[in-house]
């Protein structure tokens, strides 16, 4: 064999070898990758990091920032509500207590000033409170209308006389010591023409001026000065206290003579046609 046919031939051989070569570092990759893929599926969705669930609320300690906690009580005892006050912004937070679903509330109404009579109660409401979605509705129920006869004439009151919704606010957090957290004056005044009537038309509650926050065991005091419709300053106060059941309880007939305030109840029987 000449020199130029073995040079012919070595260039050849190495061209091979790098094909070989090649193909190898290829096949070893492949097999390299279906390895990882093999063992990745091994382990699992479980196995991979999860993102944590998005909260349902903001954080308490968020929302409440630059709140402070309104005591009213030497002893410090619980109050009724939580309130919780920001003095620089005029805002008021409500933490309902944890059992307020079994309790109903009695909300009084006062013009404490701006007005010729003021001072002197305005209105009066019995409540509760319930949650629907993330909104806290309060709710006035079916009192004028009662029976006392038998069962059929009791589930006819229940479907033909039903509660009726006064107001709704959002839920802006949850407190674990108490529960969902209002925003008070926001509803409050947000609602001044369904508490106060006309006496709150044009009520501009973006001026409002909190006077009065206390809160005690048995009830919370709330009062703004805030400017109407005609820019009159009024000062409007709400009183929040529990209604406890009372089963000794027994109403009297209704005497002008005796007492300020009159409820007046209509039984099923005394309806005309029934």
């Amino acid at each position: 064999m000449s020199p130029a046919d073995r040079f012919h031939t070595r260039a050849m051989q190495s061209t091979l070898d790098m094909k070989n070569m090649y193909r190898f570092v290829c096949l070893s990759l492949l097999a390299l990758s279906a390895l990882t893929a093999k063992m990745l599926g091994a382990e699992g969705p479980s196995a991979r990091p999860k993102s944590a669930p998005k909260p349902e609320y903001p954080p308490y300690t968020e929302v409440m920032k630059g709140y402070k906690q309104v005591v009213s009580t030497i002893d410090q005892s619980p109050s009724l509500f939580g309130l919780f006050v920001n003095s620089k912004d005029n805002q008021i937070l409500a933490a309902f207590p944890k059992k307020y679903r079994s309790k109903k509330f009695f909300i009084a109404l006062t013009v404490a000033s701006g007005e010729q009579y003021a001072g002197l109660q305005q209105a009066d409401m019995y409540v509760y409170w319930k949650q629907i979605g993330k909104r806290m509705v309060l709710i006035q129920p079916n009192v004028a209308v009662r029976s006392t006869g038998d069962s059929e004439s009791k589930r006819s009151v229940d479907r033909l006389f039903t509660d009726r919704v006064l107001a709704d606010v959002p839920i802006v957090t949850m407190h674990p010591a108490w529960g969902p957290v209002i925003d008070l004056d926001a509803f409050l005044l947000g609602s001044g023409a369904r508490f106060f009537g006309g006496s709150a038309n044009g009520l501009k509650k973006q001026l409002a001026v909190v006077k009065t926050a206390m809160a005690f065991p048995q009830n919370i005091e709330v009062s703004f000065e805030v400017p109407v419709a005609s820019g009159l300053l009024k000062a409007f106060h709400y009183s929040i206290s529990e209604i406890k059941p009372n089963p000794a309880y027994r109403p009297r007939n209704a005497d002008e003579r005796i007492g300020y305030f009159y409820n007046g109840i209509q039984r099923s029987r005394e309806i005309p046609g029934r």
